[in-house]
């Protein structure tokens, strides 16, 4: 199996997995069925053999867990390369050790002819003594009978020669060959190691970017807008007060507010911000979602007319899918009436995304009153 075989189908199975409900195996799996048929096949004497196969056992651990996270990201490559070169070291260590078993049941072999003729011998001697009637007859079929042995003995003796050379030759071979996987090993655990940091160097700068934009943020703080953080990045909580009563205008404040916050994804070009519209449970859930997405495609199109890049916003009207009060009060549900602001670093969002929370149940809503 070439080195980068089981990378290649590791990404093409991961590709297709989303495309089409996992129908390939992942590189785990791969990696997994690999690594079994190997261990299967591994002498019970080879100790070097089996010591590999417990520290492969690491590599695929890794591997199920990266694979799990992101099945074609650059860790989950280099583990099922690394797989992949395990595998390899397993076939050519258990190969070793089976050669050296047969060379050892070779010359087993050899030992047993030895003492076969040594047998002959002795009755060759006993024959002398006068232990055997027909001694000359005797002799001359223990002479005949030792020249054969002793002719299939050299016989044996240079197809034994000849086989140890050649598995000599072959381990040699295996040797060198151990030598060269384990070296293309230890560079792809440099270059795992390299990613890892740079991966950690990346996210750190994310990090303190991030917290840089929430103290500037943080100035825009007041009863109408509300900044706060989760796993899913910055929180710009607008109030339905910015807006007309039951319209998707911006009003003047909201629009100063907004230009401030424009400003600062100027500043902070690898931020991505998600505008989600909300409504309490009021009116039909029909016109609740249409008046969501308005508010919330309005204010997209502001902050592209400020000179956002359209390319990293996204609009979405969630309706009344998502409060976080009790729509069952007035206060409640004023505070459901909101358009909030997901702004998150790139380099944070990237296999980080924390799912939305669960809708809750919406109450019953009031016939008389209508939609805000």
């Amino acid at each position: 199996m070439k080195i980068n075989s089981l990378i290649a189908l590791g990404a093409f199975a991961a590709a297709s997995a989303f495309a089409q409900d996992a129908a390939i195996p992942s590189v785990y799996d791969m990696c997994r069925e690999a690594l079994d048929a190997s261990k299967s096949k591994i002498p019970a004497n080879a100790v070097s053999a089996k010591m590999t196969a417990v520290e492969a056992e690491g590599v695929a651990a890794q591997l199920k867990a990266a694979v799990e996270d992101d099945p074609v990201s650059a860790k989950s490559m280099s583990l099922a390369a690394s797989c992949s070169l395990y595998v390899q070291i397993l076939h050519v260590e258990s190969e070793t050790q089976a050669l050296r078993n047969h060379m050892a049941e070779n010359w087993e072999k050899r030992a047993a002819t030895a003492r076969s003729i040594e047998a002959i011998q002795e009755q060759i001697g006993q024959a002398r003594s006068g232990k055997v009637n027909d001694l000359e007859a005797e002799k001359a079929k223990m002479k005949d009978q030792e020249a054969r042995l002793q002719a299939e003995m050299q016989q044996n003796q240079e197809k034994f020669q000849a086989e140890a050379a050649a598995k000599e030759a072959a381990l040699k071979a295996a040797n060198e060959r151990e030598a060269d996987l384990q070296k293309q090993q230890a560079d792809l655990q440099k270059q795992l190691e390299a990613e890892k940091k740079a991966l950690a160097e990346e996210r750190a700068k994310a990090e303190a970017r991030q917290a840089e934009a929430m103290n500037k943020l943080n100035e825009l703080q007041s009863k109408l807008i509300q900044v706060t953080k989760d796993a899913r990045g910055i929180i710009l909580s607008m109030s339905d007060i910015l807006f007309d009563v039951n319209k998707a205008t911006l009003k003047a404040d909201l629009k100063t507010s907004l230009a401030k916050v424009a400003g600062i994804l100027s500043v902070y070009q690898q931020f991505n911000v998600s505008i989600e519209g909300n409504t309490d449970n009021t009116g039909s859930a029909e016109h609740n979602m249409k008046l969501s997405q308005q508010r919330a495609d309005n204010v997209m199109n502001f902050l592209v007319e400020q000179g956002i890049d359209a390319n990293r916003l996204t609009a979405k009207g969630l309706g009344m899918s998502m409060p976080i009060a009790d729509n069952s009060t007035k206060e409640g549900r004023q505070k459901n009436r909101r358009v909030d602001l997901v702004i998150q670093d790139k380099a944070l969002q990237q296999g980080a995304e924390a799912p939305a929370a669960a809708p809750a149940e919406p109450a019953a809503a009031p016939a008389a009153e209508p939609a805000k």
